[in-house]
């Protein structure tokens, strides 16, 4: 199975795409540790990769036109008694704010609803992480709720001084723990995916 759009490729993952995604650029961004966990240490990538062969995880590769590998998109707590799963996607940092996501999730959550036959799409996204809420919600996804986690040990607190930053000072609070942040769960129904906007 390979889906492709007018940008993009999607296919399934391999092993060694785990390696091709050690070799991505860092981000630059002082947020993103916020939404992009680090692997396991000490996992090699052919052991990384076996957890992506469970019932209740699938990974699939996002491909550049070039053949480069570019993101990836998993799904999670994959329930078919709901009929349902958890969306994750990640882009390198080089192939973000050029509509990439947008354009792999459109191609995804059709075949996501026809082809694999899921009826919900759910997905946790970091509040602050506003380029991400805005796609969500570009594509029909719907706000549920929100929780408070405690930022990655790799976050710098000091970053939200900046006035750059002042805008989403909201989206932090101190707690027992250290700093916290906002995280919201959203949903899309294959009914709201399919109706016509």
């Amino acid at each position: 199975m390979v889906l492709h759009s007018t940008r993009l490729a999607i296919r399934p993952w391999t092993f060694h795409d785990d390696e091709l995604t050690d070799e991505w650029p860092p981000y630059n961004d002082p947020l993103e540790p916020l939404w992009n966990l680090p692997r396991p240490a000490g996992l090699g990538s052919d052991i990384w990769s076996l957890f992506d062969g469970s019932s209740t995880r699938r990974t699939w590769a996002v491909d550049h036109p070039n053949g480069r590998l570019i993101g990836r998109i998993s799904l999670r707590d994959i329930d078919p008694r709901k009929a349902q799963a958890r969306l994750g996607i990640t882009l390198a940092a080089p192939y973000l704010g050029q509509g990439f996501g947008s354009e792999a999730l459109a191609l995804f959550l059709d075949f996501y609803f026809t082809n694999l036959g899921f009826e919900l799409m759910v997905l946790d996204v970091a509040a602050p992480n506003r380029r991400a809420v805005r796609t969500y919600e570009r594509l029909g996804f719907s706000f549920v709720g929100s929780d408070w986690r405690v930022a990655d040990s790799r976050f710098d607190q000091r970053v939200l001084g900046s006035p750059h930053y002042h805008s989403l000072q909201r989206y932090f609070r101190q707690g027992q723990y250290g700093t916290y942040v906002e995280f919201y769960e959203m949903q899309l129904a294959k009914n709201d995916w399919f109706r016509p906007r």
